[in-house]
C-alpha cells in the first residue's frame, strides 16, 4: 500500500460492509431456526410417508446450507472488521508522523516523500541545503519460502525436511566425506590423516 492510498483510506466503508455481512448471517440464522423449529417440526407431527421423509431430508439439507451461510458471513464480517481496525491504526500512525514532520518545518509531498528546508544543525558551522527524501516504495508481498529458493522438481517439502539436521542447517549427503584435492581440516591433500 502506498502513501496516497493509506492517506485516503476510510475504515467506515469496511465496517459498514462487515455490518452488512453480520446482518445477512443473522437473517440466515433466523431462517435456519424457522426451518428447524417450525417447518420441520410441523411436518413431522402432521405428515407421514415416503414423501414426508424426503421432504424432511431436503429441509435438513436446507438448514445445513443456512448454517454454512451463517458461518461464512460471520467469518467475513470478522475479517473486514479486523482489516478496518488494523488499517485505521496504521492511518493514525501515518497522520501522526505527517503532523510531526510538519511541526518540524518539513513538507510531506503527495507521493510520501519529505522535503526539508535549508538550515543549520546544532553544532554545525554552516547551513545545509534543503533537500527532498525519496518516497518509500509501495510494499510488495514477500516471497514465500519455496519461491525464494530455487528447488528441483524432485525435492518436495517432505524430502526437504528429511534433509535437515536438528539445528536446521541443510546437510549435503548422508555418505561419509571423500577427500578433496585441495584438502581441508579433516583431510589432507592425500586423504584422511591419522593421529
Amino acid at each position: 500500500m502506498d502513501y496516497a492510498t493509506l492517506k485516503a483510506f476510510e475504515p467506515t466503508g469496511f465496517e459498514g460492509a462487515a455490518d452488512g455481512y453480520r446482518a445477512l448471517g443473522n437473517a440466515a440464522q433466523a431462517a435456519r431456526n424457522h426451518i428447524e423449529n417450525t417447518v420441520a417440526t410441523g411436518m413431522r407431527t402432521s405428515l407421514s410417508g415416503e414423501s414426508a421423509e424426503a421432504a424432511q431430508k431436503q429441509l435438513k439439507a436446507l438448514a445445513e446450507n443456512f448454517h454454512y451461510t451463517v458461518t461464512e458471513c460471520h467469518v467475513i464480517s470478522t475479517a473486514l472488521n479486523g482489516f478496518a481496525y488494523d488499517m485505521a491504526a496504521a492511518k493514525r500512525k501515518l497522520d501522526a508522523a505527517v503532523e510531526d514532520a510538519r511541526a518540524d518545518g518539513c513538507t510531506v509531498n503527495a507521493d510520501g516523500s519529505v522535503s526539508y528546508p535549508a538550515g543549520r544543525k546544532p553544532g554545525d558551522e554552516k547551513d545545509t541545503e534543503g533537500a527532498r527524501s525519496p518516497a518509500a516504495p509501495a510494499a510488495t508481498r514477500p516471497p514465500t519460502p519455496w519461491s525464494a529458493k530455487r528447488r528441483t522438481s524432485t525435492r518436495t517439502p517432505t524430502t526437504a525436511r528429511r534433509w535437515r539436521t536438528p539445528t536446521g542447517s541443510p546437510t549435503r549427503s548422508r555418505r561419509p566425506r571423500t577427500p578433496t584435492p585441495s584438502g581441508n581440516r579433516r583431510y589432507g591433500p592425500s586423504g584422511p590423516t591419522t593421529t
